[in-house]
């Protein structure tokens, strides 16, 4: 999903009138604190494709917080509310999750010659996620309606107050060049450790953790507001790379999936080696986008250090709100 539009207010002059850290933040966690309910209508009236709205709604306003790692660290309420966001996107985004991941084999299989397709294994497929997703959607469901659910968006309602009234001055003391080089940082410390990573599962586990490092670098860099060129430029390059490792993931998850098929498989005395030619394929995905993933890395992270830089500029030129 692209990042939501942005267009700051300007002088009689046409210079942007830029917001201070707090004013921005607060804008752009009122804008996720509004898809969140918006949507949450949407799925209770049973739109299914309202849920993805929900789950990344929630993931921008936790990285968002997130990444102002002094404030999460000194405020405990502030750490609290980063968590439940996090549980309301896991919890919520289950049956999507599984839904995805059903299309996914169902048309990996569909791909497949029919002389390699060994048994039932399209049935097997429907009955392992048929029953899944039905029990995730009942839980997703409850969710919404729950006590829990209305107390992170209570508690949205209540940061955003406070960052527009004053209260929380936080923000104010955050530069976001600094902010930006420690999250640049961050995913460049995890790079590293998929370099070094020795195995398939080990492998994709330091990806995954680059994933977590780029959406949470992404989504603070859309909380800064601002029209800048560069802040542009970083995003495209982000939203390339969070795609390409969200692919990864969907490769990775899809054979965690096939390997409990071929469990069940193995002990119902049916063949499993469609299965084998399915994850082979996920497996050959997944090697490719990790083969790719340094070059489309060093890019974006190129374009967040410019960013920084120039927040950097604005500093030392006196001309930060």
């Amino acid at each position: 999903m692209s990042a939501p539009t942005d267009v700051p207010p300007r002088t009689a002059n046409g210079a942007e009138v830029r917001k201070s850290n707090a004013e921005a933040l607060a804008d752009y966690l009122s804008a996720q604190r509004d898809a969140i309910v918006d949507a949450e209508v949407a799925a209770r009236g049973g739109d299914a494709a309202a849920i993805p709205a929900i789950i990344i709604a929630a993931r921008r306003a936790r990285s968002a917080l997130a990444a102002h790692r002094v404030a999460r660290d000194r405020h405990r309420h502030l750490r609290r509310l980063i968590e439940e966001l996090r549980w309301f996107g896991l919890a919520l985004g289950a049956a999507h999750d599984l839904d995805v991941q059903a299309t996914r084999l169902r048309a990996s299989l569909g791909a497949l010659r029919a002389r390699y397709v060994r048994g039932e294994v399209a049935e097997h497929i429907d009955r392992y996620f048929d029953h899944r997703i039905d029990q995730a959607r009942i839980e997703g469901r409850a969710l919404l309606g729950s006590r829990r659910r209305l107390a992170v968006v209570t508690d949205l309602d209540s940061e955003i107050a406070a960052l527009r009234g004053g209260e929380a001055n936080w923000p104010v003391t955050d530069r976001p060049g600094v902010l930006l080089d420690e999250l640049v940082e961050r995913v460049e410390d995890r790079m590293r450790a998929v370099a070094v990573a020795r195995g398939e599962d080990a492998r994709d586990a330091a990806v995954h953790s680059v994933r977590k490092a780029v959406r949470r670098t992404r989504y603070y860099i859309e909380s800064l507001g601002g029209a800048e060129s560069e802040r542009g430029a970083a995003l495209v390059a982000l939203e390339s790379l969070q795609n390409m490792l969200g692919e990864h993931h969907d490769a990775v998850v899809a054979k965690q999936h096939l390997l409990q098929l071929v469990d069940e498989a193995d002990k119902a005395g049916a063949e499993s080696f469609t299965y084998g030619l399915l994850y082979q394929r996920e497996l050959d995905i997944a090697d490719r986008r990790a083969e790719s993933l340094p070059r489309v890395c060093r890019e974006a992270m190129d374009a967040v250090r410019t960013l920084a830089a120039l927040d950097r500029d604005r500093a030392s030129s006196g001309t930060r709100p």
